[in-house]
């Protein structure tokens, strides 16, 4: 089994789409907080050491009662964007007497992803440094421009999700590098990329869905449903 690592959960965005008077990470998904829902998934895995929670300042007082009794979390002020948020954790982390090993960065908006793949994902960053899940997409996906359309090859697509994991110095590094430069990127994965290593893929599952609308938060209360139920995907 790879060393213990520590996770990275952005969760400073509003949340737009959602159309919601709040951070949409503080909605109810069952009895608990979309929120809470993430960090339950790290708090009660054996091998994540400690958990960043990137945040908005205007939402560290509403995170008061749930962290109250939760040592294994370390609140982090968020940035203007969600590379900022990031980097903001790295510097934190890097101030650590021990540096860890790995680091994986969740999507504080993707509250079912299952033990499975966070497992892939930690075994993959031993072999390979860094590791993303990924699940090939079944609709068919077309190009348009403006003097054409066209039908992709959806065989070589596939829609990328969280955590992704990577060798902590090697993040770090990538991260500096994204600051010193100015690049805009979409994800982690493309930070390191454009450092110039290469990221592995491990199978990802279609319930680990990031919760990003309204219609969203109601299909992922049928999946907790169907999980609370025992019923398998």
């Amino acid at each position: 089994m790879p060393e213990k690592a520590v996770v990275i959960i952005p969760a400073a965005g509003r949340g737009k789409r959602m159309a919601a008077e709040k951070n949409k990470l503080f909605l109810l998904l069952g009895s608990q907080t979309i929120l809470q829902h993430t960090l339950n998934l790290f708090l009660e895995h054996p091998q994540i050491d400690r958990i960043y929670l990137v945040v908005a300042s205007n939402d560290q007082e509403t995170l008061t009662p749930l962290l109250a009794s939760e040592e294994k979390i370390t609140v982090v002020t968020g940035g203007a964007e969600r590379q900022d948020s990031v980097w903001n954790a790295l510097e934190l982390i890097q101030q650590n007497k021990v540096m860890p090993r790995w680091i994986l960065v969740h999507d504080g908006a993707r509250p079912l992803c299952p033990p499975i793949v966070i497992e892939r994902i930690l075994k993959q960053c031993v072999l390979s440094g860094a590791a993303i899940p990924v699940v090939p997409l079944v609709d068919t996906i077309r190009e348009i421009t403006p003097q054409h359309t066209k039908v992709l090859n959806r065989s070589q697509l596939f829609a990328t999700q969280t955590p992704q994991g990577f060798e902590a110095q090697l993040l770090i590094k990538a991260y500096q590098r994204c600051k010193e430069e100015g690049w805009q990127t979409t994800d982690d994965a493309s930070v390191v990329e454009r450092f110039g290593h290469s990221v592995a893929t491990v199978d990802g599952v279609v319930n680990n869905l990031k919760i990003t609308t309204p219609q969203d938060l109601q299909f992922a209360k049928w999946l907790l449903h169907r999980q609370e139920n025992g019923v398998d995907f």
